[in-house]
């Protein structure tokens, strides 16, 4: 893999499924890019941490995997309350990756409207594409 251990990254996953957390914590980690991982099953808690971190931009994530199909709140819910109450108190640039099983277009499409979303990533999310957005965005 391409120069990507050079990388610190904090990596945030937001999928509602644990075992594909699971399974992409292992495959960010295998790549040695990662400073730190946090996984979080609900778009609530991930949210809730991402207010209560605005201020320590150490710790704020650099790289978000966000799934769209969860209860509760769905990626979707997560990108308008992203851009309303946490990306105009952001210290620094967060690169946002909507990682999906979804195929329609539609979806796509969306993904592409909100202007703070950087890529659209078919899941599972594999050494491959984790290379292509770090090679692109860091």
């Amino acid at each position: 893999m391409e120069n990507l251990e050079a990388h610190s990254l904090n990596v945030m996953i937001v999928d509602d499924d644990e075992i594909s957390n699971f399974i992409y914590r292992k495959v960010i980690d295998g790549t040695g890019i990662s400073k730190t991982i946090n996984d979080f099953q609900q778009a609530r808690v991930a949210l809730d941490y991402l207010v209560s971190n605005l201020k320590h931009k150490s710790v704020l994530p650099d790289l978000i995997f966000l799934d769209i199909n969860m209860p509760v709140i769905n990626g979707w819910g997560f990108l308008d309350e992203y851009r309303s109450n946490i990306q105009p108190h952001l210290p620094k640039k967060i690169v946002i990756c909507m990682l999906s099983s979804s195929v329609y277009k539609e979806d796509i499409e969306r993904a592409k409207g909100y202007s703070y979303v950087n890529e659209y990533i078919s899941k599972p999310l594999t050494r491959d594409s984790l290379q292509k957005v770090v090679k692109k965005f860091f």
